[in-house]
């Protein structure tokens, strides 16, 4: 898995270096909610936040490539631990985009991909019914590697951006449960 996600990083950075010449490198950050979803969740809100780079590769005026590489945390609430879930991740967004001129200067964005993501680091889940583990501990933590599909609606200005973005986990936490990363927020962007 380290392998794939440092190919698709390889790949990405290849690829941007022989962008266009009006792409332009995006500073991210933003914040907002996950929680897990799916028939084994039983969860609540928790605050997440993720901040990153991407790269818009204009394919035509309306038309672009957005990879990026992003820290993300993501986790929820439930009534079966004691206390909240986190889960911190390096993730590769890489978005289709639309782009549809608005006003002189400003562009609405539809937006949309997939994305592969690597756990980093999380909490430790204690139990109610006792007993304690790390997150992506391989003895009874979830899996480290998550992917799944992301969209968002931005509006772009000169340098600035300001969207929205959702994401769900295509990929079940745990084998044994069907519990689904999901996220959503507000992002905000300036470009170099």
């Amino acid at each position: 898995m380290k392998r794939t996600l440092l190919m698709v990083v390889l790949a990405l950075t290849t690829f941007t270096m022989s962008a266009q010449e009006d792409s332009k490198l995006t500073l991210k950050v933003g914040a907002g909610f996950s929680s897990v979803v799916g028939s084994d969740a039983d969860t609540k809100l928790n605050f997440a936040y993720k901040a990153g780079f991407a790269y818009d590769l204009s394919v035509s005026e309306n038309f672009s490539i957005i990879p990026g590489i992003e820290f993300v945390t993501k986790g929820f609430k439930s009534d079966a631990v004691d206390g909240k879930i986190s889960m911190s991740y390096l993730e590769v967004p890489i978005f289709a985009a639309y782009k549809i001129p608005v006003s002189d200067g400003m562009k609405l964005a539809i937006k949309a991909g997939p994305y592969v993501a690597y756990g980093l680091f999380g909490s430790e889940i204690e139990w109610y019914g006792g007993g304690k583990t790390k997150v992506f501990d391989k003895d009874g933590g979830y899996d480290r590697f998550d992917v799944g599909a992301i969209a968002g609606l931005s509006l772009e200005f000169e340098q600035f951006n300001i969207g929205l973005e959702y994401s769900r986990g295509l990929k079940k936490l745990d084998s044994n449960f069907s519990q689904f990363n999901q996220a959503f927020g507000v992002v905000f962007g300036y470009k170099f």
